[in-house]
């Protein structure tokens, strides 16, 4: 599993990918449309509807939006996206609902034509969707007549139907149906008098307020408190302190073949490299073109790290760094192992700023590349304090790589993380090395390559009771996983892809800062 926590970009920052709204809003129709789910099952008698539709990236993972929809009066309640779920996240999401509420796959036409139905009869009422409706609702089609219509029943005996409860919050909602409609209409307060409609003001404007109402199915009531929970639960492990000292960066780049600088760190780059500088490297000594690329990479952290943690950057209008990893995991040289880990000991920003969304898409193959035969310098990194959580992530990730592509060397990873989960043990709750985010993402890793060795260590490490149980669940959903032999849901995370088909697709998502 992966997390990606969401910064302000500062004036003048550069993200190579899109943010997470403008790639909903520009990119996300351009994806396949992947598979679309809804709960409870009998959402058509309790009128509400939690509806999750899915589109896949070329990299395997999936844009997700899910929508709360009222089919009996509001339309869409609340909305929210995530441009970049693992396989495995998502899995972990489904989850929460088919525990709580129960689940069915459906169509994307059937999950166009109840979302986009309960929109126009709420409309027909006055009532706009929630607020979050922009963006997460990109993920969908256009509403045009190249949809399949399937007619649903919305409202109640025909009619908007609304439902008030005690905290009232629906009311501003009863005044826009009354404005509208009339008397055409129902609705109940089921905890008090019709009366007390009075005690709220009418000149309100309808587009300053966006009620959430709560939920008048107890299954849906459940599934949500237990969103609560894991908000709690995610609270109560904060990151490790970031107290990396710096070294002194080169100020100046040297590199035995200049175009391997000129090229990278060129803004007409930016997006792509052309595919016959690509072959020019790759037909390089491996180690010769490594070098050189941990040269720039070296480079370009010493001239903008500071930018970047001040936020005082102005503009570094290339991706060298992003163009960097990328080659590194095709070459597959030690040279460039201690650059690979240097981007690893930089903040979260810098990633943000460098990398963007691809942060672990590029990552923890390029570590993989480099570092699959130095397995003492990944754990002495592992080993080192006040790094960050989500980079430090990327380590484990790419020892699972080594199980997925050295097979014969399960024995000797299974050890290393037998060594990291000791560890844990006793540097989990002073945030030694690790915190409980980076314990939650070695359980996922644990899960994927199903470390039955490791059951007792697993054990003893949520023992702790200090690991974040949001990302990959529980000890007992952790070792019910393991023990049923799941694997990783999508082996695409633990593979090197092909160059030329990964910047075929990068192409598509980035766009060059203006």
């Amino acid at each position: 599993m992966a997390k990606k926590k969401s910064k302000n970009n500062s004036k003048g920052q550069k993200q190579p990918a899109l943010s997470p709204y403008r790639f909903m809003r520009e990119k996300a129709r351009t994806l396949p449309v992947g598979k679309c789910y809804i709960a409870p099952p009998d959402w058509l008698e309790s009128g509400m509807a939690h509806i999750v539709v899915t589109r896949v990236r070329p990299s395997g993972n999936l844009v997700m939006a899910s929508f709360l929809v009222d089919t009996f009066c509001l339309g869409v309640k609340d909305a929210n996206y995530h441009e970049n779920m693992t396989p495995s996240d998502f899995e972990e999401y489904l989850n929460n609902y088919r525990k709580g509420m129960g689940l069915e796959e459906i169509s994307y036409n059937e999950a166009h034509n109840i979302i986009y139905g309960a929109i126009a009869f709420a409309e027909d009422g006055g009532i706009k969707p929630n607020k979050e409706f922009d963006p997460a609702g990109y993920i969908l089609e256009e509403d045009t007549e190249d949809i399949p219509l399937i007619e649903y029943d919305f409202g109640k005996n025909g009619k908007h139907f609304l439902i008030v409860h005690p905290d009232k919050k629906e009311m501003p909602f009863y005044h826009i149906l009354k404005k509208n409609l009339g008397d055409d209409f129902e609705f109940v307060i089921p905890y008090g008098d019709e009366d007390d409609e009075d005690d709220f003001e009418d000149d309100f404007e309808d587009d300053e307020y966006t009620p959430l109402s709560r939920i008048d199915s107890d299954t849906i009531k459940k599934a949500l408190d237990g969103m609560l929970k894991m908000k709690q639960e995610s609270d109560r492990h904060p990151d490790e302190e970031y107290t990396y000292q710096y070294p002194d960066y080169p100020q100046t780049l040297s590199v035995k073949n200049q175009f391997i600088a000129d090229e990278l760190l060129s803004p007409d780059n930016y997006s792509c490299l052309p595919r016959e500088i690509i072959d020019r490297i790759l037909a390089l000594p491996k180690d010769e073109a490594a070098q050189d690329i941990s040269n720039v990479i070296l480079y370009s952290i010493g001239k903008t790290y500071k930018g970047i943690n001040d936020d005082t950057i102005e503009s570094w209008n290339n991706s060298a760094i992003m163009h960097s990893l990328i080659l590194l995991a095709q070459l597959q040289s030690d040279k460039g192992l201690d650059a690979v880990l240097e981007i690893m000991r930089q903040t979260d920003e810098f990633a943000d700023y460098h990398l963007g969304d691809l942060t672990p898409e590029l990552l923890h193959p390029a570590l993989y590349a480099c570092g699959k035969d130095n397995i003492t310098a990944i754990e002495a990194y592992l080993n080192q304090a006040g790094l960050d959580s989500y980079l430090r992530s990327q380590a484990p990730d790419a020892l699972a790589m080594i199980i997925f592509n050295q097979p014969e060397r399960r024995g000797e990873i299974i050890e290393v993380f037998r060594r990291l989960l000791n560890n844990m043990v006793s540097n989990l709750p002073v945030q030694r090395a690790c915190d409980g985010t980076f314990a939650g993402f070695v359980m996922s890793n644990l899960m994927d390559i199903v470390a039955k060795e490791l059951i007792p260590e697993i054990k003893a490490t949520f023992a702790t009771d200090c690991v974040n149980k949001t990302i990959a669940g529980g000890c007992k959903e952790v070792i019910r996983d393991i023990e049923r032999g799941r694997g990783a849901i999508s082996e695409y995370k633990y593979q090197i892809p092909d160059i030329y088909e990964q910047y075929e697709s990068l192409k598509k998502f980035i766009t060059k800062p203006e």
